[in-house]
């Protein structure tokens, strides 16, 4: 995926050349006025609203970044929780359940990460999850040690449900539209503004000028590339779930 930013960083380098080319060629340019106090306060200002656009942009997208991680370690630490309860269960009742939540966690880990991707749920791991919690609401309370592995059962797999559904809002959540062509509109202004206060044609002028929009195109992309929490090249991978298909099988050595 980082091809996309290499694209990103060629446009950006493809129009620093061509803005500065095509307007550097007026007197002023030739002669290139740079010194100018306000010219330079107008730099500056462009320059930093940018730079404030891309911070407010990145600081949203990794604080909802880090509560997403948080919400799939909850649904992870919900369903060895109920793993747990389950192995308490009478030994016939206490498999099904297992193998259901066995099958559920695979599934999460797997295609339905991949759905995540293009922001859709898997509705297999949706049923899975809910032939899971019905098992649950269906076992008979025949002693007092079932009925509490129940309790503890259904109240893990509730817990799960909770962060299932949170996790299904974090996949949908993105920055507000405007914001980023705010961010892509800033850029272009740092680049329109050199070659419109007067800087030449030169190479090392030009040479800067493709340097600076390669650098400003690739730091679109990957701004842009944390608007999703679960979207490649940096989303959030599902190491929570892969933890727990190790700790179903340490809790099954145990028992």
């Amino acid at each position: 995926m980082f091809g996309v930013g290499i694209v990103y960083a060629l446009v950006g380098a493809t129009a620093a050349f061509g803005l500065t080319w095509a307007l550097s060629r007026s007197e002023a340019s030739k002669k290139a006025h740079l010194e100018a106090p306000a010219l330079a306060f107008v730099g500056s200002a462009t320059l930093a609203l940018f730079v404030l656009v891309a911070a407010f942009l990145v600081a949203s997208s990794w604080q909802q970044r880090n509560a997403a991680s948080d919400h799939t370690y909850q649904e992870a630490r919900g369903l060895e929780s109920a793993y747990a309860a389950a192995g308490a269960l009478p030994v016939a009742q206490g498999m099904a359940v297992r193998e259901e939540m066995r099958a559920y966690v695979p599934e999460v880990a797997g295609p339905e990460w991949a759905l995540m991707r293009r922001q859709e749920m898997s509705p297999s791991a949706s049923r899975m999850l809910d032939r899971t919690r019905l098992a649950a609401a269906r076992l008979p309370e025949t002693s007092e040690e079932v009925k509490t592995a129940k309790e503890t059962l259904t109240t893990a797999l509730a817990a799960v449900t909770t962060a299932r559904n949170q996790r299904s809002s974090d996949m949908r959540w993105s920055v507000p539209d405007p914001i980023f062509y705010a961010l892509i509109a800033t850029a272009l202004l740092v680049l329109l503004y050199p070659a419109l206060v007067g800087i030449n044609a030169g190479p090392r002028h030009m040479l800067v000028m493709i340097l600076l929009g390669t650098v400003l195109g690739f730091g679109v992309y990957l701004v842009s590339s944390l608007q999703h929490s679960f979207s490649p090249p940096l989303g959030i991978e599902p190491d929570a779930y892969r933890q727990t298909l190790a700790r179903f099988d340490q809790m099954d050595a145990s028992t």
